[in-house]
Formats: C-alpha cells, structure tokens, sequence
C-alpha cells in the first residue's frame, strides 16, 4: 500500500492547501493595502462628477435667484453623501467672501471682509475648512488650473505642520466665475477621508482574523477534498491490484459519465476480458494436461504391450527354437521326435492365439468397430460357455455351476452383439476355471434387475489383492507373474472383455467375495433402455 505522505492524496491536499492559502494571502494584502487608495481615487473621481453637477446646477438656476440665507438642498445632499463641507467663496480685491448656509438655521451668513489668512473658527469642521482653503491658497499650481484654466480640481490635502493636520481629508474647487487669478467665485468643499481610514484599519485587523480562520480550516477543507477527489482512484487501484494477482470476480459497475468513470468501463471490460481469456486459458491447460497424461497412458501401454507381447513371444519362440534345433540335428528317435513336434505345434498354436487376440483388442481400441445388436435369448451363450467351463476344468475336477431365472422359462432376452457377448463369457469362463483350485467350483448366474440383467462368473480361490483389482483390466497384467505360463491364457482376454463392455455401454466390476473372484456385468432387457454404438 502507498505511503500517504506520497499518494495523490497528500500531493492533491499541499496543493490544494497551499493554492488557497497562497490566492487568501495575496487577496487580503490586497484588500487591507490598496483599500484606501481604491476609495481615495474613487471618491475624487465621484466628488469631481457632483462638483461638476452642483456647479452647473447652481449657475444654471441663477446665483441672483436664490436666497443668500439658504443654499439649495442639493448643497446638504452633498455634504451628506461624502462627509463634505461646501460653501461659495469669492476672492475680490484680495479679500475673500465666504457664504456659508446651514439647513436647520435660517438668516446664517458670513460675510466678512479678511486679510488674505484669517483664523479658524470655533469648530473642527470649520478649523479644517479653513485650512484647506489656506492650503490651496499658497498652491499656486492649483489656483492657476481653477482661477485661470477654469478647472475644477479635486485632490487629498498634503496637511500642515509636523503632524500632517489636515491631511485626511480632499480639497475639492470648482469655478463658478473667474477673472484672473485673484479674482473670482466659486465652490469650495472639504470631505473627509476618515470613514475609510478607520474601515481600512478595521480590514487590516480584519485580514489577520480571517488568515487564522483560513489557516485552521483550509488544511481540513483541503484534506475532506482531496479525499473525496482520490476515493474513485484508490477503488480503481485496488481493481488493478486484484488483477495483478490474478482476481477477476470483482467489478466496480460505475454509472459516472466523467473520465473517471470511463476508466472504470474500461477496466471492468479487461477483468471480463481477463477472466474469460483465463478461463480458455485454464480449459486449455487441463485439456492440455488431460491430453499430456492420455499420451503418458497410451505410451505406457504402448511400452507395456511391447513388453508383454515380448514377453509372451519370447518363450514360445524359444521353444520353438529349440525343438526344431533339436530334430534339425537329429536328436532323438521315435516318440521323442514327435514329443519335439507336438511342442513346436503347440508354442505356435499359442502365439497364433496371442496374435489373434492382439488383432481383435487392436480392432476393438481403433474406435472404428460397430456393435451388431440384435434381440436374442442369452441363456444359449451361458450354456454353452458353462459346457466350455467343464471341458476345460476337467483336469482339476473343477465344478460347474449354471443359475437360471425360473421364471420366463429360463430365458434371458437381451438386446446386444451376440458374437461379442459370447466372447465375453468365454473369456471370463475361461479365466474363472484357469484361476479355480483343483475341486473347486465356477459359478455362472443371471438375474433380472428391472430393465437389466445382471451376469456373474466367481470362481473360488484365492482372492486378488485390493491395489491390483483396478489394473486387472489391463493388457498382459497377471497377478501371479509365477504362474503365468502354467495357467495359460494370452493376458489378453480381460482387456477385450472391457472394451466389448464399454462399447456396450455396460456397468461391470471385479470384487472377491465369497472365498473367491467374482466378474460381473450388466446387458439392457430386450427392448428397453438404448445401447452404447461405439466410440
């Protein structure tokens, strides 16, 4: 698992942190710094426009017109909106004139004849009036633009003394008329800046406040966000971690429509693509393994029916060999010669019976043979195979014993290959009696179980041990290798049981019960059920 301090988390929660804190830093040094110039350069401007209005207004209405004890209200409308003073001031034979209304007292004009500097009056207000006006007086550069240029001029007075008295506050004049630079009326006002001073101070303080609220709150914002904005990639993450390690059973099934979900699509598209080719993958890898341990099988077979046919042959041949090596030298006379003969037919009789069997197992394995299925009463072929039983048991005074159905006069109708068949109950006869003590007893027994018949050849003997029940089936298998020439047989007969059986589609087994071996297997009742064709 990625280590926080390096996922996208944390990289996505410092930037995000350190963009607002960087964009509110700037913001409130702004704010707190270019406050009161944005203020101061918009009040000039607006003070400049109204100046401009009361002027024309004023004009435009007649000075003559209006009563000298009262100004126009738009003069106190003035005054209200920008914490202004306004009066009319002439300047006349170097004396100044100023008119000065209020709204509330009636008949309140001054008019007094000064040196060119009086001083102030009682009040703040009127001591800061007078002072503007003093300043502007010794501003020669501001009474040239009004006085002679006709301009109405607004600007933050410079102050006065050490302590700057004055300096918060505009000047503002505007020329009603002029003649010359020492001659002429017009509209002096004063408005205070210290409303913004103070709001400026009071956002400085502001700005501090609000960074140690910024400074505590954008570091959880920023973590809530970032957490929000990476939680789809730490999903998508552990998918792609899932399908590294080879887990395609989970999917994310996202229904977004952004980028996020398109790359979810498309990974629950590779899990699906994945698992399927990995399922094809798996199928084929057991086929594979399947068809590696059917070639392992077949080439065991292959080295173990050399080995057996090897085997089988080897000592006929040798025989063989040997008596006719003998009567080729002329080795003894009279009965002794067709001792030598009768030998060499018998050896030849066997490996003729080895190599028939051979062929027949071949044509059985190649998958090519077709079973001839025909109805036909069984108890024929139990007959005849118990009659073959007494035959070849004669020798050991074996006993032969046949187990009929009663009812249905002992008929036994089956639908199957009766050559096949027969074959098979020969084989197992055979190797039922070549197995069976002197004196002891076969058994051949039919019964019906519904829609089958149920066939049994036991022998009695001894039995054959569990691990090598499964591979009795096999070609050229004995269990006991000692006796194998003495019992007879080809070590074929079994394996060609199986398949005549397993082209029948028939259920057999081997299992000692009963002191003894028993062989049995199934057929289909005439009729019913439908039999295996081949493979």
């Amino acid at each position: 698992m990625t280590h926080w301090r390096h996922s996208v988390a944390f990289r996505l929660f410092t930037l995000t942190f350190v963009v607002i804190m960087l964009f509110l830093s700037v913001l409130l040094a702004v704010l707190a710094g270019s406050f009161s110039s944005f203020y101061e350069r918009r009040q000039i401007k607006d003070i400049t426009q109204e100046m401009n209005l009361i002027r024309d207004r004023y004009v435009k209405a007649g000075a003559s017109s209006l009563p000298v004890e009262r100004f126009p209200p738009y003069f106190f409308q003035f005054e209200n909106d920008y914490y202004a003073m306004i009066s009319l001031v002439t300047l006349e034979n170097g004396k100044i004139t100023i008119l000065r209304g209020k709204q509330d007292v009636t008949g309140d004009s001054l008019e007094n004849e000064l040196p060119p500097f009086f001083s102030p009056g009682p009040d703040e207000q009127s001591r800061k009036f007078m002072l503007a006006l003093q300043e502007w007086q010794r501003d020669w550069h501001a009474v040239e633009q009004v006085m002679n240029q006709s301009k109405t001029l607004v600007y933050r007075s410079p102050g006065t003394g050490s302590l700057n008295s004055g300096s918060d506050q505009l000047i503002a004049v505007a020329p009603i008329e002029t003649g010359g630079s020492t001659e002429g009326t017009m509209l002096f006002a004063i408005s205070s800046l210290q409303p913004v001073i103070g709001a400026a101070k009071v956002i400085r303080d502001f700005s501090w406040y609000a960074f140690g609220v910024a400074f505590v709150l954008v570091p959880v914002l920023a973590f809530l966000y970032a957490g929000i904005l990476t939680k789809p990639l730490r999903s998508l993450n552990e998918l792609a971690g899932r399908l590294a390690s080879l887990d395609f059973s989970t999917r994310i099934r996202w229904r977004r429509k952004d980028e996020i979900g398109e790359l979810a699509r498309t990974f629950d598209f590779l899990a699906d693509n994945l698992q399927g080719a990995l399922l094809e993958l798996h199928e084929a890898n057991d086929k594979l393994r399947e068809d590696i341990e059917k070639e392992k099988a077949l080439e065991r077979m292959r080295r173990d029916f050399v080995a057996g046919v090897s085997h089988e042959l080897k000592t006929p041949l040798s025989l063989i060999g040997g008596y006719a090596e003998g009567l080729k030298d002329n080795i003894g006379t009279g009965a002794k010669r067709e001792k030598y003969v009768e030998v060499i037919m018998d050896e030849t009789r066997r490996m003729s019976a080895i190599v028939g069997d051979m062929l027949d197992l071949s044509h059985l394995e190649s998958g090519q043979y077709r079973l001839s299925r025909v109805p036909f009463d069984a108890s024929e072929l139990l007959k005849e195979s118990a009659e073959r039983a007494d035959a070849l048991g004669a020798e050991k005074n074996v006993r032969m014993e046949l187990s009929l159905p009663v009812e249905g006069g002992g008929m036994v109708e089956v639908s199957a290959d009766r050559f096949r068949i027969g074959q098979v109950l020969t084989n197992l006869v055979t190797n039922a009696v070549r197995h069976a003590p002197v004196g002891g007893r076969v058994t051949l027994t039919a019964s019906r179980d519904g829609g089958e018949w149920h066939f049994s050849v036991h022998n009695e003997g001894d039995p054959i041990p569990e691990a090598e029940l499964p591979r009795i089936w096999s070609q050229f298998y004995r269990v006991d290798k000692a006796r194998a020439r003495d019992s007879g047989g080809t070590g074929i007969g079994l394996a060609i049981v199986k398949q005549i059986l397993d082209l029948h589609g028939s259920r057999y087994d081997v299992r000692n019960e009963q002191g003894g071996v028993t062989f049995a297997f199934t057929l289909p009742a005439n009729g019913i059920g439908t039999l295996k064709s081949g493979n």
